[in-house]
């Protein structure tokens, strides 16, 4: 079972707990909660009822890119925890990622590779089949990133994740 605490910051309470990266070990991830300590609670316990129940939401032998991002979205981006601002920006960055041909790729077979061709026609621009891209600013890349970032530890690619983790896959940064 999960570990988890609440604590106040500021005016509001805000709750963590523990997760298993892809390698096994634990990492703790953060969120806004309430200004009730006792809801802040509610939502410390529902996230990790959550988490325990779907620590591997994707299998890599049956699910392509697209459809990851597609279940990251409904599952973490509805929780409230983002601004309305961001919530756009991360749809907007996956509707774009599913117009790359990295996209329909079934998970097993993405590689860090795919993933810094990704990064690199969406920073610097160019074509691939029929993916046009005239390259992007630092920080609208950066929302592509984060996307991957957040979206690939719920999967069982291991190699993958890790790349994403510890890349942060964004070539305007170099």
């Amino acid at each position: 079972m999960a570990k988890g605490s609440v604590q106040k910051k500021g005016k509001k309470w805000y709750y963590r707990f523990y997760v298993e990266d892809a390698s096994g070990n634990l990492v703790q991830k953060e969120y806004a909660g309430t200004e009730s300590k006792s809801e802040t609670e509610k939502l410390l316990r529902q996230a990790m009822e959550d988490y325990e129940s779907k620590k591997f939401i994707a299998k890599a032998d049956n699910i392509t890119l697209g459809q990851l991002l597609d279940t990251w979205a409904e599952e973490e981006l509805k929780t409230g925890t983002l601004s309305n601002g961001t919530v756009g920006t991360y749809l907007q960055a996956i509707n774009r990622i599913k117009q790359h041909p990295v996209s329909r790729r079934k998970l097993k077979t993405v590689t860090s590779g795919h993933l810094q061709q990704f990064m690199d026609i969406m920073s610097f621009g160019g074509t691939i089949e029929d993916f046009v891209s005239k390259g992007y600013s630092k920080d609208y890349v950066k929302s592509f990133s984060a996307v991957l970032q957040q979206s690939f530890p719920l999967c069982d690619v291991p190699e993958t994740v890790h790349y994403v983790q510890s890349h942060a896959v964004c070539s305007h940064e170099a």
